[in-house]
C-alpha cells in the first residue's frame, strides 16, 4: 500500500530513485546502437574480353577460306582436247595469314564432270610438285596470277606430290597429301597431260568433259 501512495502522490525520494534507475536501463540501447559513418570508393576495370584467333587460307586464283569464303577462279581451262594433245602446266600460290599458327596443310584432289568414267585413266598428272622458297608474295584472295607459273621459284627444292606420271584417278585417290612444313607464299606446279595418240575412238572420247578440285585443309593452333 505504500508503494501506491508514492506512485500517486508527490514522489518521495525512495521512488525517484526507482525512475532514475529505469531511464538509465532504458537510455543504455541507444547509445549501444549508434554508428559512425565511413567513406567508401569504387574502382571498375571495364571492357574485359576473350577473342579467338584467325586463320586465312587465301591462293592467289582469288579463293579464300576461314574469315572470308570464296571459290575463286580455276587454274586451268582446257579445251578442245584430241589424240596426241600436248600436256597443260598451271601454277597457283597459296598464302596462309591469321593470328593462329599453322600444324598442317594438306592437298587434296576431287574428279568430277561428265566425262570422268572416260578420262579419269586417259589423263595423267605429269608432275606435281610445290616450293616453299618462293621471294615473290602471293597475293591472296583476287585473281591476280590466271595460272600463271612466272611466280613459280626458280630456286630452292621442288618436293613432289604424290606419284608423279599417275593417271588422274590415282593420284587423286592417293590423297590427301601432306604439306611439309606449310608457310607463307608457298607455290604449286601440275602439269596434266593431254589425250594419248590412241585414244581416237569418237565415240569414247569425243565431247567429254573431266573436271579437278584442288583443296588445301589447314590445321591452326
Amino acid at each position: 500500500m505504500a508503494m501506491k501512495s508514492v506512485l500517486a502522490g508527490r514522489p518521495t525520494r525512495r521512488g525517484v530513485a526507482l525512475v532514475a534507475a529505469v531511464a538509465a536501463v532504458v537510455a543504455v540501447p541507444l547509445l549501444v546502437s549508434s554508428t559512425w559513418a565511413a567513406w567508401t570508393a569504387s574502382n571498375t576495370n571495364t571492357n574485359n574480353q576473350f577473342a579467338s584467333n584467325t586463320v586465312l587460307l587465301q591462293d592467289d586464283q582469288g579463293a579464300q577460306a576461314g574469315s572470308a569464303t570464296s571459290s575463286g577462279t580455276a587454274v586451268f581451262n582446257v579445251a578442245n582436247l584430241e589424240p596426241n594433245s600436248p600436256s597443260t602446266t598451271a601454277c597457283i600460290g597459296v598464302v596462309i595469314a591469321g593470328t593462329a599458327s599453322p600444324t598442317n596443310l594438306t592437298l587434296s584432289a576431287t574428279l568430277g564432270g561428265a566425262g570422268q568414267t572416260a578420262l579419269q585413266s586417259e589423263l595423267t598428272m605429269t608432275a606435281a610438285t610445290f616450293n616453299t622458297s618462293g621471294s615473290v608474295s602471293v597475293t591472296g584472295g583476287s585473281n591476280t596470277n590466271n595460272g600463271s607459273c612466272a611466280s613459280y621459284p626458280a630456286g630452292g627444292t621442288n618436293q613432289t606430290i604424290g606419284s608423279q606420271g599417275a593417271t588422274l584417278q590415282n593420284w587423286a585417290a592417293g590423297g590427301p597429301y601432306s604439306i611439309a612444313s606449310p608457310v607463307t607464299n608457298t607455290w604449286y606446279r601440275f602439269t596434266v597431260s593431254g589425250l594419248p595418240p590412241a585414244d581416237n575412238t569418237c565415240g569414247t572420247y569425243c565431247a567429254q568433259t573431266i573436271t579437278i578440285a584442288f583443296t588445301w585443309t589447314l590445321t591452326a593452333a
